[in-house]
């Protein structure tokens, strides 16, 4: 178990602000004083820290280096109105994604608290992981407020290394890749050295992330040496395996081109190349690439190796994705935890929006239409089949059939995109929840399904044939997005309506932080899950419950998958 030491100072201010008194809190951290602002709520008060620094600016000789302990600072941290600066990463035009300023030195996070700094509270606290592909995204776009305030719980929001900078690898241990990861592990171990100073419970620490965010706190379940930084995560929408861990092909491709785009292409050793790579302005690193690069214009791949989180024999070990049993070592500290995962009925959404106009040329549809069945049988079965086992005619055709329906050509497009959300999101998150379920007295195991689609849907309107709730649409239930997305005037009513549902699944979210069951007075009852019955909770209007959720794409995927881990161990690194 991790040793922790608290250090409490608390001093409260008040500033001046033009003809306003600013209530304002000083807390005295290991690392020095941080100071916080009062934001003033209808319901309660908030105490928003921000722009905290985790680890030393991963910059000069620390860049493509594993995050260094901040140490101690000498200026107070914390100024009011002040936002964390955005890791470097690519332009993405989405309300929210493009009006943060980013810096190399990111490293920040930020902590919210309701009410009160009080060293008695012992409050449960909430690391939230943002998600954006492992390539875009940031802590300051995403607002806990409304958590804070009806949870009663601390919320943290962190950043970390995206993209090129945060996964680069040579496979060598002066360039070993995965920092991004390794950045999320130096922020709880901040976050657990001195949460308590601001009252937080160090021992009752939920990690909660969505897509990618969800992906990397399935992989921190699964690094024993995490032991002791938290007690329960919550994965929405990501879970890590065979098909999101990046394939060393990918990687080395990624690397000839990155390398040769920035002159770094001949050195004599990694060292060099380190160093070399080291010298280059920031832009550098982050133009030499375009989403271009890594996609497959023909059959809207995405092969990013090198961007996101890859085996590496030591922090990601090859075999920790998907145990041979739920008694696999590897996983005994993930089967400690309590877990809950979930998923929406619409995931696939994200191949109706990144299908190509090349794509949609060589197939003859236009996608506001349609998605014909040739898509599926042709394109993103292939492709999902080579990437877990080769190249196996006999799965693809049984994936085309599962998948096939005669009902009506919206049904047939639906079924398209139900493949791609079934095999990214759905099977994944149910493999690893019967994994986590199965004999397990020990902790607690929780899944939910969301079917309430979002008035402002993620990336815009869906087609019009389109059903279900699409990737993302979750997290507009924990935070607040009103000064970053415009709400039409013909929306607003949906919008407000969705209150009375977004207070429910508060109340669930925080309750598992705090007592590992997410259930209490005045919301449904919450079955847990366990590998037999597999109930789950639907979260819509009204809340009702399932069981077995997507039992025969579960059958016919997992053993795929099963396949495609025994591949990814049996192949070399």
């Amino acid at each position: 178990m991790i040793k922790y030491y608290i250090f409490t100072i608390i001093l409260v201010v008040s500033l001046v602000k033009g003809d306003d008194v600013v209530n304002a809190v000083e807390v005295k951290t290991t690392s020095g004083w941080v100071r916080g602002y009062e934001e003033n709520f209808d319901d309660g008060k908030v105490f928003r820290f921000v722009k905290i620094p985790f680890a030393k600016p991963p910059i000069g000789e620390l860049r493509f280096r594993p995050p260094q302990p901040i140490g101690e600072w000498e200026k107070v941290q914390g100024i009011s109105g002040a936002k964390s600066p955005s890791c470097p990463q690519w332009y993405f035009p989405l309300p929210g994604f493009n009006s943060s300023q980013t810096e190399e030195d990111c490293l920040y996070l930020n902590i919210y608290v309701p009410g009160k700094i009080s060293t008695a509270r012992n409050l449960s606290v909430m690391v939230w992981i943002h998600g954006g592909g492992f390539i875009f995204g940031a802590a300051n776009q995403y607002k806990p407020q409304p958590m804070v305030l009806k949870g009663d719980v601390i919320v943290v929001t962190i950043n970390y290394r995206l993209g090129l900078l945060g996964f680069f690898t040579m496979h060598d241990p002066l360039l070993s890749g995965n920092y991004g990861i390794m950045d999320q592990i130096e922020a709880l171990r901040w976050i657990h050295n001195n949460i308590a100073s601001f009252g937080g419970n160090p021992n009752s620490v939920t990690i909660f992330g969505e897509s990618a965010g969800g992906m990397a706190v399935s992989l921190l379940t699964l690094i024993p040496s995490n032991e002791g930084l938290f007690q329960r995560a919550i994965s929405q929408s990501g879970i890590v395996s065979t098909v999101t861990v990046a394939k060393k092909e990918w990687e080395i491709r990624t690397k000839d081109l990155f390398l040769e785009r920035t002159n770094c292409n001949d050195k004599g050793d990694v060292a060099e190349t380190l160093h070399c790579l080291q010298e280059l302005p920031v832009e550098n690193i982050t133009n030499a690439m375009t989403m271009l690069d890594i996609t497959d214009s023909q059959n809207a791949t995405f092969q990013a190796g090198g961007l996101y989180p890859g085996a590496d024999g030591k922090l990601i070990d090859k075999q920790m994705v998907y145990p041979k049993s739920p008694e696999d070592k590897s996983y005994t500290f993930f089967r400690s935890l309590d877990f809950m995962s979930g998923t929406l009925d619409g995931e696939g959404n994200m191949l109706s929006m990144g299908l190509s106009p090349e794509v949609q040329e060589k197939y003859n549809f236009n996608v506001t239409e349609k998605i014909p069945k040739s898509v599926l049988c042709e394109m993103t079965a292939p492709v999902f089949i080579n990437n877990a086992v080769g190249n196996v005619p006999e799965l693809v055709q049984e994936i085309c059939d599962f998948y096939t329906t005669t009902e009506s050509v919206d049904a047939q497009s639906n079924k398209v995109c139900e493949f791609s959300g079934d095999s990214t999101f759905i099977v994944p998150s149910n493999i690893m929840l019967s994994i986590h379920a199965r004999d397990n007295t020990l902790s607690n195991t929780y899944q939910f399904l969301v079917t309430k689609p979002s008035p402002l849907p993620f990336g815009g309107n869906p087609p019009s044939w389109f059903k279900g709730a699409g990737h993302g649409d979750d997290i507009r239930f924990f935070f607040d997005f009103s000064d970053i997305v415009e709400i039409p005037e013909e929306k607003r009513k949906v919008v407000e309506e969705d209150q009375g549902l977004s207070e429910k699944i508060i109340q669930y979210w925080t309750n598992f932080a705090k007592f590992g069951n997410p259930n209490g007075e005045s919301i449904p009852k919450w079955p847990p899950y366990d590998a037999n019955s597999k109930q789950y909770i639907i979260l819509d209007e009204p809340i009702r419950t399932g069981e077995n959720l997507k039992s025969g794409a579960t059958a016919l995927l997992s053993r795929i998958l099963e396949n495609g881990r025994r591949r990814l161990i049996r192949d070399e690194l």
